[in-house]
């Protein structure tokens, strides 16, 4: 099963300068918890994002990194020069794979996805980085918790999941 998992304002930033542009602490626990023990498939600039956050790759996780860049090296990741490839090589039995960004990959992923795990942020954020748009005849929300902000979570959330209503055949 292929998945994203996406934290985007309601104008859907992801990010800005290559950070994270809000300060959430329960959305980045729930990040972690949906996606330890699994592979995580990102592209290049947000896994050089995380490892400038983290100074490694996510623990507790396949990561695997998607450049086009020849002879690229992360630590501790696997590359592959193709999200098409990632897919191919790690996406395999019935094991949830979670594609985590940045904005080129979840394009490129949409069409091929069984589920959306989704944070939206209950503001308007300025950025640079963008979630796509999805058209929602195609997706039916299974579950939906609003979370008010607080002392660690500085706006309004909604987490929400989304099953493709017609199963894709892969």
């Amino acid at each position: 099963m292929i998945s994203i998992i996406v934290a985007a304002s309601e104008n859907n930033v992801m990010g800005n300068k290559g950070q994270i542009p809000w300060r959430l602490s329960d959305d980045l626990k729930r990040f972690a918890a949906l996606t330890k023990n699994h592979t995580v498939i990102m592209g290049r600039k947000t896994f050089e994002s995380i490892k400038g956050r983290l100074g490694k790759p996510l623990p507790n996780r396949l990561n695997v990194v998607v450049t086009r860049q020849k002879n690229y090296s992360a630590q501790g990741c696997e590359v592959a020069s193709s999200l098409e490839e990632a897919l191919r090589r790690f996406a395999k039995d019935k094991n949830e794979v979670f594609i985590i960004g940045g904005a080129e990959i979840y394009k490129e992923a949409l069409p091929k996805t069984d589920r959306i795990y989704k944070t939206t942020i209950h503001a308007k954020i300025q950025g640079d980085a963008f979630f796509p748009d999805t058209d929602e005849s195609e997706w039916q929300t299974t579950r939906s918790e609003f979370h008010p902000k607080d002392n660690k979570n500085e706006h309004d959330a909604t987490y929400a999941i989304y099953e493709r209503r017609v199963k894709l055949n892969k």
